[in-house]
C-alpha cells in the first residue's frame, strides 16, 4: 500500500508492523529455524518484479521455497487472498511466525517501518526496484537499499550507474534482466485475452495508453501537457480517436489522481491503485503516450509506436537516463501529438521505419540482451544462490 502520512490509520499500521517484526526478530534469536525456508516480496502491491518472480516460484517445479507478499494493508492481504495468491498481512499475529522462518525478503520500493531488519536479522534481503528510471536518484535515496545483499537490475549499464551513481558496492548489483518484461516477451495469454480480463470488450479495437508522470517534486504539477486543461486536451484527443475509431486508456500513476471524467465513449479509466499489473495494460497498447514515465522502459520491448511529450521534467535530482534515452516520437506541442497520433493508429509500420534504429539501441542500452523472457528464471536461480550460501 502507498503510506498516507497525513492519515492517522497509516501510522497505526507502521507501528503494528514494527512490532510484530521485532517480536519476529526476538523468535528467531531464541529458536533459530532450520526447516522449509519462506520467502517474502514486499510493495505497494503485488505487480511487476515482485508478481514476475511470484510467478516464476508458482511455476516452477524445482524450488522447494515457500512464498508469499507480504502487505501492510489488511484488506488488500484479503482480496490477494480471495484469487488464490498467497498473502500475510504485517498486521496480522502470523506475521511474527512468519519472518521466524523467512530466509529472504524481496522489495521493489523500501520496507517503512521493518527497515530495522536489514541490519539486526540474518534474514538476506533483495531489491529489484519498480522501472527502469529517467527520474534521477542519487546514493542518499538508497541508504537502506545499501545494506542489502542483492540489487538486480535490467543490464550492465544499470549496474554501473548504481555503481557511480547510487553508491553500491560492486559485489551486490547483478545485471540479469527485468521480470516484468518477461510477459510482455513470451505472453501466456493472447490480447483478447488479456483485454477480457481488464474488462476491455475487444473486437479489433484499437488502444492508446496515456500514461503521464507524477508531480514528483514539482508541487501543482499538471499531469496534462503543454500548459493546457483537462477538457482542452481530451477533447483533442478525442478527434482523433473517434476518427480512428479507437480507445484511450488512461492510467494515472498510484500517486496521483486525475479528477475529470473524459468522454467514455473513447476513455477508459485505468489508474494505477485498481490497475497495478501495469504490463497486462502495455500488452494490449497498441499506441503509448507518455512523458518521463518509466513506463517507456517496459514498452521499449514490444517495439511498438511510442510518444514521447516533450515537457518540462518534475525531477529535483535530474536524470538517470537522459533525454537521450527517448527513443520514438517527440512532440512539443498539442497538435503535434495529434497528428503523430494518428499517423501511427492509420499506420503503425511507419514508427519503426522512422525510429527503429533508436528503438534497438536504446534497447540493447537498457536490456543489453536480457530482455529473453527468462528474467523471471534467472530472479530465482540468484535467490536460490543467495539463499544456499547461507
Amino acid at each position: 500500500m502507498k503510506i498516507d502520512k497525513r492519515n492517522p490509520r497509516h501510522w497505526a499500521y507502521l507501528i503494528v508492523a514494527a512490532l510484530h517484526a521485532a517480536v519476529g526478530l526476538g523468535l528467531r534469536k531464541v529458536r533459530p529455524y532450520h526447516g522449509r525456508q519462506l520467502v517474502l516480496l514486499y510493495g505497494h502491491k503485488l505487480s511487476g518484479n515482485l508478481l514476475a518472480l511470484y510467478r516464476q516460484l508458482e511455476n516452477s517445479s524445482e524450488s522447494d521455497l515457500d512464498f508469499a507478499f507480504l502487505t501492510l494493508d489488511p484488506a488488500y492481504a484479503r482480496e490477494l487472498r480471495s484469487v488464490g495468491y498467497r498473502s500475510v498481512s504485517a498486521l496480522s499475529p502470523r506475521f511474527m511466525t512468519c519472518l521466524w522462518r523467512t530466509g529472504a525478503i524481496v522489495t521493489d520500493h523500501g520496507l517503512h517501518s521493518m527497515s530495522f531488519l536489514v541490519r539486526l536479522s540474518s534474514i538476506k534481503f533483495v531489491d529489484v526496484w519498480h522501472g527502469i528510471p529517467f527520474k534521477g536518484w542519487d546514493a542518499d535515496d538508497f541508504r537502506l537499499q545499501h545494506g542489502y545483499d542483492e540489487v538486480w537490475v535490467s543490464a550492465p549499464l544499470l549496474a554501473d550507474i548504481y555503481v557511480e551513481q547510487f553508491g553500491f558496492r560492486s559485489d551486490q548489483v547483478f545485471a540479469i534482466g527485468y521480470g516484468r518484461t518477461d510477459c510482455l516477451i513470451a505472453p501466456a495469454a493472447t490480447r483478447k485475452e488479456t483485454a477480457a480480463e481488464l474488462g476491455l470488450a475487444d473486437s479489433g479495437q484499437k488502444y492508446v495508453l496515456f500514461a503521464p508522470t507524477w508531480q514528483h517534486e514539482l508541487v501543482g504539477r499538471s499531469e496534462f501537457p503543454f500548459g493546457t486543461k483537462a477538457d482542452i486536451f481530451f477533447g483533442a484527443l478525442a478527434t482523433v480517436l473517434r476518427k480512428q475509431r479507437a480507445q484511450c486508456l488512461v492510467r494515472s500513476h498510484i500517486n496521483s489522481r486525475l479528477d475529470f471524467d473524459p468522454p467514455g465513449d473513447v476513455f477508459v479509466m485505468m489508474p494505477q491503485h485498481e490497475f497495478p499489473d501495469t504490463e497486462q495494460i502495455l500488452s494490449v497498447a497498441d499506441v503509448l503516450i507518455c512523458d518521463w514515465s518509466s513506463i517507456a522502459f517496459d514498452y521499449l520491448v514490444l517495439e511498438r509506436p511510442t510518444i514521447f511529450l516533450d515537457v518540462p521534467p518534475p525531477f529535483g535530482k535530474d536524470f538517470t537516463l537522459g533525454p537521450e534515452y527517448r527513443f520514438g516520437a517527440v512532440v512539443k506541442d498539442l497538435s503535434g501529438l495529434c497528428t503523430v497520433l494518428n499517423n501511427y493508429l492509420t499506420d503503425p509500420d511507419a514508427y519503426l521505419l522512422h525510429h527503429g534504429e533508436r528503438v534497438s539501441a536504446v534497447r540493447r542500452k537498457v536490456y543489453d540482451g536480457f530482455d529473453d523472457g527468462l528474467a523471471s528464471q534467472r530472479y530465482a536461480e540468484r535467490l536460490q544462490s543467495l539463499l544456499e550460501t547461507g
